[in-house]
């Protein structure tokens, strides 16, 4: 017996709601910069692999030979010699979100219009929802489902998150096999961190400032990949603490500046208020700033047979008599770190 009586072919529905998806956004939604900030550094969907089950990358971590002094001409060289590299090996990571719509659904819904009203609606839905999945595991981690993937938050996630909240030299994460504790000598393998101890008025801008020069400092490419994520009340207390000495000036006459609409600045580094940022049930790890250098750590999409940036597949009937047709979104790919000295976390910056 076929499986469904509907009369909309796979391919005109499939065409409508891929490109509803594309504008995804309901009354659930809440701001995602870091997945905006990492599209404006490498580009929607970049970088991107084509094939793997592991993906290996590694780290200059010794020294391969040593130096000779040379006066004459016949000092003897010192050919001992030593491997540099240290693996760090990260396994692609995937969610997928079916989508789904019934004959019974398409037959009540009276038309063609209202059953591609109904496949773009429920799209929409799904990608937003699987845009905010990711931007939370991304930013504080836990998420279900995304268990396989990596993230920001090394503070409750020791196996497969990046930065942590103890000083460099201190940090003891293991991120793909990678000890950090074991080449915890090596500035690149150690994050930057600051506590502010819930006195921003005190510490929050000695903070920010000393941690943003420390990351600029050892930062292995341009300046343009860095970006500061803040919580809330973090944004809050550092608009609190510089509002008092602000000046503003009109120029180009423009007479209609607004002060409170400007593009806020740390020390030179765009900021980006989150809601996902990290807290605890005793306030004493609450996670106020990330510093995160994008082009150092970023994600890796997956790009095989599917995209697997945000992909939306293409309807098809299942089946085994269903009369129902499902697509996916689908999310592959992984966090990955190629240096850890140009980020910084700075905690307890939620009390003024």
């Amino acid at each position: 017996m076929p499986t469904t009586s509907l009369v909309i072919d796979n391919e005109l529905l499939s065409a409508t709601s891929i490109e509803a998806a594309k504008s995804a956004r309901d009354v659930r939604h809440v701001a995602q910069p870091f997945l905006a900030e990492l599209n404006r550094v490498h580009g929607e969907g970049q970088p991107n692999k084509g094939s793997g089950h592991k993906w290996v990358s590694s780290f200059a971590t010794s020294v391969h030979s040593q130096p000779v002094r040379r006066r004459t001409g016949y000092e003897q060289q010192n050919l001992s010699f030593s491997g540099v590299l240290t693996p760090m090996v990260l396994t692609p990571a995937e969610v997928s979100y079916p989508i789904g719509i019934s004959a019974v659904e398409e037959d009540l819904n009276g038309g063609d219009l209202q059953t591609i009203e109904l496949a773009s609606r429920r799209a929409k839905a799904v990608m937003s929802e699987a845009k905010r999945d990711f931007e939370k595991q991304m930013i504080q981690g836990g998420v279900s489902q995304y268990d396989d993937w990596n993230t920001l938050n090394g503070i409750d996630f020791n196996n497969k998150g990046f930065l942590e909240n103890a000083a460099p030299g201190a940090q003891d994460n293991v991120v793909g096999g990678f000890s950090k504790s074991a080449h915890a000598t090596l500035p690149g393998t150690q994050n930057q961190f600051f506590d502010i101890g819930s006195n921003f008025n005190s510490s929050g801008l000695v903070g920010l400032y000393r941690s943003i020069i420390k990351a600029k400092a050892r930062a292995t490419d341009d300046m343009g990949g860095l970006t500061v994520l803040c919580s809330e009340k973090g944004m809050e207390n550092y608009k609190r603490t510089i509002q008092a000495n602000e000046r503003y000036i009109v120029n180009s006459g423009d007479d209609k500046l607004d002060a409170t609409g400007l593009n806020l600045l740390i020390n030179g580094v765009q900021a980006h208020v989150s809601t996902n940022m990290p807290t605890t049930s005793t306030g004493a790890a609450d996670v106020s700033f990330y510093l995160v250098d994008l082009n150092a750590i970023y994600c890796i999409w997956s790009k095989v047979l599917r995209d697997g940036y945000f992909s939306h597949s293409d309807f098809e009937n299942i089946g085994n008599g269903y009369s129902v047709r499902v697509a996916e979104i689908l999310v592959r790919g992984q966090l990955t770190c190629e240096f850890w000295g140009s980020s910084a976390v700075l905690t307890n910056g939620e009390t003024f």
